[in-house]
């Protein structure tokens, strides 16, 4: 069992790695791929995306390949894609290489989750789940670190070149001790139309999000269609997956109310999660002055902290305290620690950003192991498997939606901020007479002047993304209050299952 988990887990940090790793390298990878902001978020946006589009199908391609071949396939192919995304030198050839990694890469934490399920005896489960969740924690911990020595002391690309190696480890251990299992004799069919029209009205939707700012919203022809594209397609995918026998996503588990509002809740975690790591980076080093290593070194408590709650939140289930007691705690603490953020300026010390991080790291590690266990509580078996779909689903939706709206919120505010600020400033403002001694504005004098009003302004946009953040954790308190208290003898087995 021992060879079996380091196995599964070599593959899994890899592909948690890979998320976190590149976040630090973003601006570097900016001015490298000659890209803006806005644009740049699609390394990241796209990868979530493909996630996002091939996760549920998961369960049927096990039928079809068997958990062994299925893993192997999906490790070698990330691991080539991982190696060409590194020697990518466009933006547009960056993202689609990244599309390919998340399209192979969905797979893993799944099936790894259903190795590993299969590998221990179900009094050792909830232990080798939070050891799981342990280690894809692990990712938010090394990748920031990772990326900033890799990024300032090799280059950008290294940070996808670094997944060759512990590919290659892991497809070495996986092929050696991981047996064959899942495969069906008798595979399901899998629902095209209902893949097509989710893949399309997903991919839509994040165009929209991610283009809105850049394209003025709906004055652009091209982001009327695409909305119209997503409606369409969404409104198809949930007529699908409520009409035939084995959709794709089966959408009629949402009448249980646990799975419903967890789900939901997952979501909002996973837009908390991604939100924050994308909003730190650029702030840290484009307005904080900070190298990409001391960016990834203040940036790694949150990691620490959610591994931290992770297994205590493991060992206090087991011990079958309420979850609803421990989201709850998580919850607070996420809240407490994004609160603080929003009293961010350009002068900050370093421990403001250290200890804030490291409380929402905790809270962050407290609400995922229970939203699981309460999720999937009431469900049978055969429900846990296809509810699981669901839930991986909104959590993968959820960092993917929340990437493209921070990064619009920054974008957006950032100019009104500019805007509003820069309204004020005339040549006879008494302000600025008095900072310029009485002496007329010069060419230099306004060059410093704009710099700095740029300065500002982009701190309120990152502000404005922080409050979204902030937000996103007090949402999840009435959702984990209507989650209602799940029965304690079937929790953890049934979250493991899943």
């Amino acid at each position: 069992m021992v060879a079996i988990t380091f196995a599964v887990m070599a593959s899994i940090i890899m592909n948690v790695l890979d998320t976190t790793i590149v976040n630090v390298a973003l601006p570097h990878m900016q001015g490298g791929l000659r890209a803006n902001v806005d644009q740049v978020s699609w390394i990241l946006t796209s990868y979530m995306l493909a996630m996002v589009v091939v996760t549920p199908m998961t369960g049927l391609l096990v039928e079809r390949f068997g958990q062994r071949r299925l893993m192997l396939g999906s490790v070698a192919g990330f691991v080539f894609t991982s190696a060409m995304a590194g020697q990518s030198h466009s933006i547009v050839e960056m993202v689609i290489w990244r599309f390919l990694q998340g399209l192979l890469g969905a797979s893993m934490v799944p099936v790894g989750q259903a190795i590993l399920v299969a590998s221990y005896p179900p009094e050792r489960r909830g232990m080798a789940m939070a050891t799981l969740g342990m280690g894809i924690m692990l990712g938010p911990v090394l990748g920031p670190i990772l990326g900033g020595y890799l990024t300032d002391d090799a280059s950008w690309r290294w940070c996808f070149y670094v997944n060759v190696p512990i590919g290659l480890t892991a497809l070495f251990l996986l092929a050696r001790y991981v047996p064959e299992g899942g495969q069906s004799p008798r595979p399901r069919p899998i629902d095209w139309q209902g893949f097509l029209a989710m893949a399309t009205g997903l991919g839509c939707t994040q165009a929209v999000l991610s283009l809105g700012d850049q394209d003025d919203w709906f004055s652009s022809q091209t982001i009327r269609t695409l909305a119209v594209v997503a409606a369409a397609s969404l409104i198809l995918f949930v007529w699908r997956s409520l009409t035939v026998d084995r959709p794709i996503v089966n959408l009629r588990l949402l009448k249980n109310r646990a799975l419903a509002l967890g789900s939901m809740g997952i979501g909002l975690f996973g837009l908390a999660l991604f939100g924050v790591m994308v909003i730190l980076p650029f702030y840290l080093q484009e307005h904080m002055g900070y190298e990409a290593k001391t960016a990834g070194l203040v940036m790694a408590p949150q990691g620490v902290g959610a591994m931290i709650s992770m297994g205590l939140a493991g060992r206090l289930l087991n011990r079958k305290v309420n979850p609803r007691a421990v989201a709850l705690v998580g919850i607070a603490l996420g809240t407490f620690g994004s609160y603080l953020t929003l009293f961010y300026n350009l002068h900050i010390d370093m421990s403001w950003v250290i200890w804030p991080g490291f409380i929402r790291g905790l809270g962050l590690g407290f609400i995922s192991i229970p939203l699981f266990t309460i999720a999937f509580s009431s469900l049978t078996k055969q429900e846990t498997a296809e509810g699981s779909g669901i839930f991986n689903l909104m959590r993968n939706l959820g960092g993917s939606v929340g990437i493209a709206l921070v990064t619009t919120i920054i974008s957006e505010y950032t100019q009104v901020a500019w805007n509003q600020m820069g309204g004020h400033i005339t040549p006879y403002t008494p302000i600025l007479t008095t900072v310029l001694h009485g002496r007329p504005v010069t060419a230099a004098s306004a060059q410093t002047l704009a710099q700095t009003l740029g300065q500002h302004a982009a701190m309120r946009g990152t502000l404005d993304a922080f409050v979204f953040v902030f937000w996103g954790f007090i949402i999840m308190l009435p959702l984990v209050l209507l989650m209602g208290n799940p029965k304690a003898h079937r929790s953890v087995e049934l979250v493991v299952e899943s």
